[in-house]
């Protein structure tokens, strides 16, 4: 059950055992709608907006990259994390933030993530 007080969250991920690590990292501060490729987040994009996007790179229809500049274009202002166990430069045009999977904390995620979506700012004005 998703809780409306919640940032929404997009995440692009086709190994099952990444998302269910990321959604037990973030489930209860983030709504997560999760993905396993690149038709079903542009079906995503269309329906709602998102306040971040956590995005593979090696996705079973394409590059999650195809997803930056696409969901940039529809919805500007969505922070983007790319989370790929692929090596990557981290200066992506367009991407907030470029984490490994394999070298990053799950502490780490969280904090990125709360950072991103103002989940911190909320948490000091309360």
């Amino acid at each position: 059950m998703s809780n409306t007080n919640f940032p929404e969250i997009l995440h692009i991920e086709d190994n099952p055992d990444i998302s269910m690590i990321v959604a037990k990292i973030l489930s209860d501060i983030v709504n997560i709608t999760h993905v396993t490729s690149l038709k079903e987040a542009r079906e995503k994009i269309d329906q709602q907006p998102f306040d971040l996007a956590i995005i593979d790179l090696v996705l079973p229809d394409g590059s999650g990259l195809d997803m930056v500049s696409e969901l940039k274009s529809k919805q500007p202002s969505t922070p983007i994390i790319i989370h790929s166990a692929h090596e990557i430069s981290e200066t992506i045009h367009d991407v907030d933030a470029v984490l490994s999977k394999m070298y990053t904390l799950h502490d780490d995620l969280r904090e990125l993530v709360m950072n991103l979506t103002g989940i911190n700012d909320l948490a000091a004005e309360g």
